[in-house]
């Protein structure tokens, strides 16, 4: 029997998947990369930061990395090219909490500093997710 798309369905495939993320999906769907590993302190505050967010702010979230209010379909397991995280080294000598993290969306990567305590982190990152919608003055 043949039956039309319900309206969930419908919204998943035009629009992308929502999805709530949980510790271990994001450590397999994310890559790392330049300073950063699975293992490093700043992957694991990002981490529980990414899980701790309401959906507004996961949505501002993924807009923020990859220019699209929403995730594909299969959701960030299914990102192409994979959400990769790398390290944002400061300049001069400054402190890396004196630096918001950035992004280059069409290769999906977060360009983030290694951030002295989490709550440093979720501090910065949604600064830099507020700030930099619709604005390449953050890139």
């Amino acid at each position: 029997e043949l039956r039309a798309f319900s309206e969930a369905e419908l919204d998943v495939l035009f629009n992308g998947q929502q999805e709530r993320w949980d510790r271990d999906s994001l450590l397999e769907a994310l890559r790392y990369d330049h300073g950063y590993s699975r293992e490093s302190t700043a992957v694991s505050f990002l981490v529980e930061v990414l899980c701790e967010l309401s959906a507004p702010e996961q949505c501002t979230f993924v807009r923020f990395v990859t220019g699209s209010p929403r995730l594909p379909a299969g959701g960030l397991a299914k990102l192409s090219p994979p959400l990769t995280v790398v390290q944002r080294r400061p300049e001069g000598g400054e402190s890396p909490d004196a630096y918001l993290p950035s992004v280059m969306t069409c290769a999906n990567y977060l360009k983030l500093p290694d951030y002295s305590t989490k709550a440093i982190m979720r501090e910065r990152l949604l600064t830099a997710c507020e700030e930099g919608q619709g604005s390449f003055l953050l890139s």
